[in-house]
């Protein structure tokens, strides 16, 4: 059963996407995920990318106005790959033993592989002479994995992403040989972010740089990975559809996309060094994404983020950011309750509740809405708001409505401490994102401060901070600007000329 179009210019969904209630999803979409961190999602969507990279165009743009893209891909599990590089030890065990020679090195290696070692893995002998150069390339990639603090199966740990062959599928092992797409990690976050891309208004700019400095093949990165992977490939994991994203235009989209083409349009920035501020950006982009919709929907003003530079200089602002981020919580949630209050006040409901068996009409008309089977307990028409309201919240309170703080924390955009809460504040490693995505000649600190608001709604110094927080202390958000600027400069971000004004610079443009 197809889910009907409820939102206000929302497009329908392609497929049926299974939900226990159809709710936040019309919101937000279907889905973003807790358990999916910022560089999951970017890996995602990078494999969708590299999939359609076989085609004529990564990013169509939106094909048929008012219509869902419809898009079915493919990912590479690349089994081999990660048996070496997260599953095999005896490699260094040998390496670091007794043998004299290579042939026995190999030889013990093979062995210990069982009867089809040699057969299974004897295309990397051919590839390398020496075994000690084997395990020493084995080695490097290991290096380039992303979030290696975390504890997660093999079949969910991935490489930093410098090239198509470094892209695997994420899936688990019900059993030896068997591959579930379980959607945990890849939980069809990455797919949402590669819909704002394509539905933004520079996709047509973006699809080059994508392919050449995402997807090309010359990273000596990606050649490695290469080098170590069978000459015949693993059969890929088939996706049928892709995820459902309300909206066919936002102004986020536009942001996140011009985020990409300015990184990657940075003539001297490494593609080595590419990933690291893509994932901070578009792990920022859901930020605005998910608070922007709550504010939509209530219809209550803009979220703003006020970025405390943590000092005990800044505590006012330390303040007001963690009143701003109980907001942002609570606004989600408020937006999941107005959904079903307005609901409940159409004049279709009030008929619905005056038929001659109101409770049947009442869930007829509530599957329509909300893909939501009544229980059997609720015998009540009148309460079934309120059943629908509880089973939302508590699969909000799991899933999405933890996606901001755990986004905001992984992308190094928020503070925590014991007793004190979290609030917003920013990482060097955010800093500096955001100075390489919209920096090009050098600007004026006040400028780049004004910037800032502009793009993102975020909150650093004196001027913004006292048009939005009157009761805020202006020696607290001059000494919050102050601490911004001497972090810049640290960073080679900043410098101070003799007329003693500051300018943000972006050493990786000509």
């Amino acid at each position: 059963m197809m889910i009907a179009k409820t939102m206000p210019g929302a497009l329908e969904p392609p497929e049926r996407l299974e939900a226990d209630v159809w709710l936040e999803q019309q919101i937000w979409g279907h889905r973003f995920l807790n358990d999916q961190t910022p560089w999951l999602l970017l890996l995602e969507s990078l494999g969708i990318m590299a999939y359609l990279s076989k085609e004529e165009r990564i990013l169509t743009g939106v094909e048929t106005p008012g219509v869902h893209e419809r898009i079915s891909y493919s990912l590479m599990p690349r089994v081999k790959l990660r048996s070496l590089l997260f599953k095999d030890r005896a490699i260094d065990e040998i390496a670091d033993g007794q043998a004299v020679s290579d042939a026995s090195m190999w030889n013990d290696w093979f062995d210990r592989h069982g009867p089809e070692g040699e057969k299974e893995f004897g295309y990397l002998r051919d590839r390398f002479t020496r075994f000690t150069s084997f395990r020493n390339a084995v080695a490097l990639l290991r290096s380039a994995e992303v979030e290696s603090e975390r504890s997660r199966r093999p079949t969910s740990r991935h490489l930093a992403p410098r090239g198509a062959d470094m892209l695997m599928a994420d899936y688990g092992e019900k059993r030896v040989g068997s591959r579930d797409k379980d959607r945990r990690f890849f939980a069809r976050g990455g797919e949402l972010l590669y819909l704002m891309l394509n539905r933004s208004s520079c996709c047509e700019e973006l699809e080059p740089l994508i392919r050449t400095r995402l997807l090309g093949s010359g990273s000596r990165w990606n050649a490695l990975a290469r080098v170590l992977q069978p000459p015949v490939t693993d059969d890929p994991l088939s996706f049928e559809y892709i995820g459902y994203l309300p909206l066919p235009s936002h102004s986020v989209y536009d942001v996140l996309a011009e985020d990409w083409r300015s990184l990657l349009s940075l003539p001297n920035l490494p593609d080595d060094n590419l990933p690291e501020p893509l994932m901070r950006l578009s792990g920022l982009a859901v930020v605005q994404y998910i608070t922007r919709r709550s504010t939509e929907v209530l219809g209550t003003d803009l979220p703003i983020f006020p970025l405390d530079m943590i000092s005990s200089d800044t505590i006012g602002v330390q303040k007001i950011s963690k009143d701003c981020y109980r907001r942002h919580r609570d606004q989600t949630r408020a937006a999941i309750v107005k959904v079903v209050d307005e609901f409940e006040a159409t004049p279709e409901w009030a008929t619905a509740l005056k038929q001659a068996d109101p409770r049947k009409a009442a869930a007829e008309i509530t599957n329509r809405r909300f893909a939501f089977d009544v229980p059997t307990d609720v015998a009540d028409a009148t309460q079934i708001p309120k059943r629908i309201k509880q089973e939302a919240l508590e699969d909000h309170e799991q899933h999405l409505g933890r996606v901001v703080g755990f986004y905001a924390d992984r992308i190094g955009m928020a503070v925590a401490k014991r007793g004190s809460g979290r609030w917003y504040g920013a990482s060097d490693g955010l800093i500096e994102a955001i100075v390489l995505a919209n920096v090009r000649e050098p600007m004026e600190f006040e400028t780049f401060l004004e910037l800032l608001w502009n793009r993102y709604r975020l909150i650093i110094g004196t001027e913004i901070g006292r048009q939005e927080f009157e009761t805020v202390n202006y020696a607290n958000l001059k000494a919050n600007q102050r601490l911004l600027e001497e972090r810049l400069r640290v960073l080679g971000l900043a410098k101070r000329l003799s007329d003693d004004c500051a300018f943000v610079i972006n050493p990786f443009w000509e």
